[in-house]
């Protein structure tokens, strides 16, 4: 009896460590920003609202979310993405007649430290030699 019980537990076992999965296979990618909308200077302690707008490549990209990294003053700033890994992946042409409008996001950033400079990073892409692309915006702080 014991080691029926026993057969039976080792085969719940190895049937519910199956690999067989029904959840789609995704990852994560950067997106460049195509254009950015924020003010020429910041008020000391005011939040501002800062305007990104992209392009989607294709129908399995889907917004994730704004990536904000900071060293000091120097903000760099990209659009996070999930990709679904999908067989029916179409590629997005901005240029057709029937092109949808570019994608936006914005995020708040509150201003601190009178009289410094923000220089923000923005990641517009690779070049042909895969290193990171960047349009860089100073923006100083008043009081």
């Amino acid at each position: 009896m014991k080691k029926i019980l026993l057969l039976l537990f080792l085969g719940l076992v190895l049937n519910s460590c199956s690999t067989d999965s029904t959840e789609p296979e995704v990852y994560y990618e950067l997106l460049p920003i195509s254009r950015c909308e924020m003010p020429y200077r910041f008020t000391a302690g005011e939040t501002y609202e800062l305007n990104m707008i992209f392009k989607m490549p294709t129908t399995c990209h889907v917004y994730k979310g704004i990536y904000f990294e900071g060293d000091g003053n120097t903000k760099t700033v990209a659009i996070q993405s999930v990709v679904y890994e999908r067989n029916d992946c179409q590629s997005i042409d901005y240029n057709a007649a029937t092109a949808p409008n570019l994608t936006s996001e914005k995020f708040n950033f509150t201003a601190e430290g009178p009289g410094t400079t923000y220089t923000f990073k923005i990641w517009t892409g690779k070049n042909e030699q895969g290193e990171d692309l960047y349009y860089d915006i100073n923006v100083p702080v008043d009081n």
